[in-house]
């Protein structure tokens, strides 16, 4: 299942009252950490487990705190220091080697499951919003939510979206910013759009395939939660979906189609756009499309990994648009390459 905090909510709500819940939240970090401020986790009393606050280390010790959680009624903190002879995570030698430190809160009707009904519908309805939650003190949780702009500062995937302390009042808040899962348009859908389709859904993005063309966008070929439409390029500005678009990839190799795409594209230029095909062949669907240029086109679409086959090229596509989303810039993390 991706974790993305909207499918952990997708799949938490049905059941919000069915069982006892527990929400997780990673509210600091020094050091080393797989999971960074404002991630969540949701624990049930059957033991079920939405989502991850660690690389798998911490989630038996969290559930047994959680469980703890659902006895008292009353939120916690727990901090796991590698460092600390007293921390399990010490004992075991697990983890990254830093300290994380999670708050545990009960959730029910009677605290309005502390937002996360209503976060669950802004992500739904492809909303950006800042869910605030105090931290476990002597006094009852609360929970807010409020409209966060699409801007550079809230409005990105990745480092924008970790949470942070800020004292409001006499108490601490988590306030952690909410985005949907990246909307990405897959403009021709041959047989080379197939693993790129599978590939963004297993990361938990939305997709949308569009291709005019009868014999191409086979409901069969792609996965069920897929959305599939057939419309001539020129006819995308006017789809539902079209001012959504966090990311295009213009793939029908059809230079008439193609161009016509990216001169639809361009009336609202999304944070990624791709053209695939060769470098010449990148100004040949320009000057077909009418534009001078595209600025920040990606074509050739993709970082340079030594895909030959079309499901290498789809990760390196994906790569290098996940890279774009997040405001990286791809390179090597060991410095190795």
């Amino acid at each position: 299942m991706p974790h993305h905090p909207f499918h952990l909510l997708q799949q938490w709500f049905p059941h919000r009252d069915a069982r006892q819940w527990v929400l997780g939240n990673v509210c600091h970090t020094a050091g080393s950490a797989y999971r960074k401020a404002g991630a969540l986790m949701l624990f049930s009393d059957l033991g079920e487990q939405l989502g991850l606050l660690s690389g798998g280390c911490l989630e038996s010790d969290l559930q047994r705190q959680a469980m703890a959680v659902m006895q008292s009624g009353r939120g916690r903190q727990q901090t796991y220091d590698s460092d600390d002879e007293d921390s399990v995570v010490y004992q075991l030698g697990i983890g990254c080697g830093g300290t994380v430190q999670v708050m545990l809160q009960p959730l029910s009707a009677d605290n309005d499951y502390l937002q996360l009904g209503a976060l669950y519908e802004a992500l739904r309805q492809r909303q950006s919003v800042v869910h605030g939650l105090t931290l476990p003190d002597d006094a009852e949780p609360q929970a807010t939510l409020w409209p966060a702009p699409d801007s550079p500062g809230n409005a990105g995937f990745g480092v924008s979206q970790r949470g942070f302390i800020e004292e409001r009042g006499n108490r601490s808040w988590l306030l952690t910013p909410h985005r949907a899962p990246p909307l990405l348009a897959i403009l021709g859908a041959g047989v080379d759009a197939q693993p790129l389709a599978e590939l963004a859904i297993k990361l938990g993005w939305q997709v949308v395939l569009n291709d005019p063309r009868t014999s191409h966008g086979r409901p069969a070929h792609f996965p069920a939660q897929c959305q599939l439409t057939k419309v001539m390029p020129e006819a995308l500005p006017q789809q539902p979906w079209f001012r959504q678009i966090d990311a295009a990839i213009v793939m029908h190799h059809q230079q008439g189609l193609d161009a016509d795409a990216l001169a639809a594209l361009a009336q609202q230029p999304p944070r990624y756009c791709a053209l695939l095909g060769p470098r010449h062949r990148r100004q040949q669907v320009l000057s077909d499309a009418g534009l001078a240029t595209f600025p920040g086109l990606a074509g050739p679409a993709g970082l340079a990994l030594g895909g030959e086959l079309p499901e290498g090229i789809a990760l390196s596509i994906l790569a290098e648009c996940h890279a774009a989303l997040h405001g990286a810039d791809g390179h090597s993390l060991s410095g190795v390459l």
